[in-house]
């Protein structure tokens, strides 16, 4: 097994772990030890940190992965290419200061009667932005040299449970309010120096620039695609946080709380999607390079397929649990019942698309994704200023819900169009029947008093069910010969 596969396994398990620990502590370590305001200012502050953050490296880390190989020279520290990536962080990170700190006041005055504590905090912001923007380019340098394992469990597993240190530190008021807004800022800027410690011990880079290779490569081509790629990543994770930036706003810390755990429940769908993404990227990209359509074709099937099927069964499941698990919580973050059942929807409205942003990012339509990423943004900035203040977070919910559901019928048809490639059959159809059949027979089903015992009871009646109807409407008869295999055992 090749290094690279290597690190692709351990990269998963350490991704899937992480993704856990992130799960424990949102739904169930932060509401019990922070106040309901508390949590929505971290939620608050990381979100607007974050959206800052995809500008600040201007594009750098795409940059990085499609440019790097044409600097990769050990012996002569690769071109001084270290150097060079970290000029756009410095520089994105000056025209940023200027902007934020320009409009610093009437930014402040959106906030200060609903959310007077990010107010408080709001200079915390822009280090904050920077640091995570310096780690987005040093994750992306580690990523081409290889190097990826250590890069993943920091992100993944370390910073999470140092959060949840701190949030142990913080409860028995070992550290005030303001101590602890501090120290978690400065957890991710641990991260960044431990991963520059870690690139100067495996790869000994040199801050001294090639200018004349650099020349060679062509410096206008570089700003321009990371430019580019800039308005890309800032619009994709508008939709990510733009809801929470604007219920601070509309609403208050308390409810970007109560949003932030409800909302992040429906992220369990899209597990699925990001996986198989990771899996397909490169063999679509590969399929385009050897003209195979077919194997596109089949890879996009098989995707809907599989993801429509697995999604269906997640959104069942949560959202008849749903309010046996938010009871499990403080009572206040009941109010995002509803928040997480259109969270679901949303999240399996996505999933229910396969993998067709790898199929266009990889084709010569790339532009497209840009071009819809950017209307994304302004599609969802609207809908969250329209819907926020009339239906309050279920309003924000059915904002991103909407958003993601246009954005994906935008690709379909796109795809569709362009390539002639159309992955719904009768198999979709069979899928789509079982999901309502199950959803409202299982409606009905009664909640018992231990929250924990009736989640076990209906999750159980829920895939059986599920599985049945599968295996009888012959759905994906690849897999009936494990269960022959089971049955002769």
């Amino acid at each position: 097994m090749g290094s690279i596969q290597k690190q692709g396994i351990k990269n998963t398990v350490i991704t899937y772990l992480g993704v856990v620990i992130g799960f424990i502590s949102l739904l169930f370590i932060q509401p019990n030890l922070l106040r309901p305001e508390e949590l929505g200012l971290t939620r608050i502050l990381l979100a607007a940190a974050s959206l800052i953050a995809t500008i600040i490296p201007l594009g750098v880390s795409s940059v990085t992965t499609k440019f790097f190989p044409y600097f990769r020279n050990e012996e002569k520290n690769h071109h001084g290419y270290f150097g060079f990536m970290l000029l756009f962080p410095l520089l994105g990170a000056f025209f940023c200061g200027i902007l934020i700190y320009t409009f610093k006041n009437a930014i402040i005055n959106q906030y200060i009667e609903q959310s007077f504590l990010f107010t408080r905090f709001f200079d915390l912001l822009f280090p904050f932005a920077i640091i995570i923007g310096f780690n987005m380019a040093l994750n992306a340098y580690c990523a081409s040299l290889f190097k990826t394992t250590l890069i993943t469990f920091f992100e993944g597993i370390a910073v999470r449970i140092l959060f949840i240190l701190l949030l142990i530190t913080y409860y028995f008021q070992w550290i005030d309010l303001s101590q602890f807004m501090y120290l978690f800022v400065m957890i991710y800027l641990l991260q960044a120096i431990s991963t520059v410690i870690y690139i100067y011990i495996v790869d000994k880079p040199s801050l001294k620039i090639d200018t004349t290779h650099l020349k060679l490569i062509g410096v206008s081509k570089l700003l321009k695609f990371g430019l580019l790629l800039t308005i890309a990543s800032f619009s994709s994770l508008s939709l990510k946080h733009l809801d929470t930036i604007l219920i601070g706003k509309y609403m208050g810390l308390e409810y970007v709380g109560v949003f932030a755990v409800s909302a992040y429940i429906a992220l369990v769908i899209e597990i699925p999607l990001i996986s198989l993404e990771r899996i397909t990227h490169f063999k679509v990209s590969q399929a385009w390079a050897n003209k195979d359509i077919e194997s596109i074709k089949n890879i996009y099937y098989q995707s809907v397929k599989y993801l429509m099927l697995g999604g269906g069964l997640l959104m069942i499941g949560i959202i008849i649990n749903i309010q046996d698990l938010l009871s499990l919580l403080p009572e206040i973050y009941h109010k995002g019942t509803t928040v997480a059942m259109i969270a679901c929807v949303g999240g399996f409205l996505n999933i229910a698309t396969g993998v067709n942003t790898s199929i266009l990012l990889t084709s010569d339509k790339y532009m497209y994704v840009t071009y819809l990423l950017f209307f994304l943004f302004v599609l969802a900035f609207v809908l969250n200023i329209f819907l926020i203040p009339r239906y309050g977070i279920e309003g924000a919910a059915l904002a991103t819900a909407l958003s993601s559901f246009i954005y994906n019928m935008l690709k379909y048809f796109i795809i569709w169009k362009n390539f002639k490639m159309q992955p719904y059959n009768a198999s979709s159809f069979k899928i789509f029947f079982v999901i309502v059949f199950v959803f409202v027979i299982c409606y009905f089903l009664p909640s018992m008093t231990n929250a924990i015992v009736s989640m076990l009871f209906k999750s159980t009646v829920i895939t059986v069910m599920y599985l049945g109807l599968t295996y009888f409407l012959n759905i994906v008869p690849e897999f009936h010969k494990y269960i022959l295999f089971f049955k002769k055992k």
